[in-house]
């Protein structure tokens, strides 16, 4: 009788040792970085961007609100590397700090918003029926208004400091004077109604497949049904949507801040070094606007290359693009 070879039928052999987690997250790496390096570049940029929120106080070589009246409108130099702004502050030290609201915004509203498009678009395609029907028109309601005129209106209305028309936008502080809470929730309500749509239509995919019917037969509840098939199988597209959304909802702080509704001076974000007297100032100084938007456009860039390389190698339907 023909012996059976193992190795032929991928069948590991007795001796064999389990890969260790590590050595495959580490092997992972290495061939995204390989296959995907605009992809790398971008994970790279949010590191850094994590980074260089946590340790601000350590980065930064002054304070964000300190001022230096002998050094007003100073040019880039060793002593102040991105130059000094109409007030004499440290446009550096502004910028590293300010990537504190780039980070708490950010991951805060696009954590928020996988929760609740991920709650929405399970149940809707799990249950169907009136619960999809009800949910995909008030769905639909939500995608219906301008994403900027809906998130300052939200803003307007709770505020970001404790102002606004009903006064209750403060939040847990995540430096000095920031309250950002408003802008999150504002932020994950906006990003929530698309995000829900797509996870719904993967959810349809999985719930028409056999062994979900093989589970309703056998009698499993619908909650170990979502837990235990439906999020695993949908959790790949989450992460997706996540990091896609993370670029969008920098640009959309960036944006409020630009036009006044965001996080309130003297703590500085990237989009309101922007606006004020920069506008005026900039054709002249072209540091003060330069290094601000320079932070703007590397943090959206490299989180899109960074949720587009993952959709590629996540996605079952984009398996080998490049």
């Amino acid at each position: 009788m023909a012996s059976i070879d193992a190795r032929r039928l991928d069948v590991p052999s007795l001796g064999a040792r389990p890969t260790s987690p590590v050595l495959a997250a580490v092997r992972w790496t290495a061939g995204f970085i390989v296959r995907k390096p605009l992809g790398a570049f971008g994970g790279f940029i949010l590191i850094v961007t994590i980074l260089t929120a946590v340790f601000a106080p350590e980065i930064a070589r002054y304070p964000y609100d300190q001022v230096h009246l002998s050094d007003i409108l100073s040019a880039p130099s060793t002593h102040y590397f991105f130059g000094t702004d109409e007030n004499g502050r440290d446009i550096f030290s502004r910028v590293v700090w300010g990537a504190q609201v780039t980070v708490t915004v950010g991951l805060g509203s696009v954590l928020l918003t996988a929760l609740l498009s991920s709650a929405i678009g399970i149940a809707s395609g799990y249950f169907g029926g009136k619960l999809d029907i009800a949910a995909q028109r008030v769905v639909d309601i939500w995608m219906a208004f301008p994403p900027l005129f809906l998130l300052l209106t939200v803003v307007a209305i709770f505020g970001t400091n404790g102002g606004g028309i009903l006064g209750i936008g403060r939040g847990p502080s995540f430096g000095p004077n920031i309250r950002g809470m408003a802008i999150i929730v504002s932020l994950a309500v906006i990003l929530s109604a698309g995000a829900s749509r797509i996870i719904r239509s993967a959810v349809l995919t999985v719930t028409a497949s056999q062994y979900m019917e093989a589970g309703k037969v056998l009698g499993a509840s619908d909650l170990r049904l979502m837990l235990r098939y439906v999020l695993p199988n949908v959790f790949p597209i989450i992460i997706v949507l996540s990091t896609l959304q993370l670029g969008v909802a920098v640009l959309a702080e960036a944006t409020i801040s630009f036009l006044g509704f965001g996080i309130p001076p003297p703590f500085p974000t990237w989009g309101q070094m922007l606006s004020g007297r920069a506008r005026d100032l900039g054709p002249g100084h072209p540091w003060i606007v330069i290094f601000p938007g320079l932070a703007i456009f590397l943090a959206v860039y490299g989180f899109n290359m960074l949720g587009d390389a993952l959709r590629d190698v996540l996605d079952p339907r984009m398996r080998g693009a490049r």
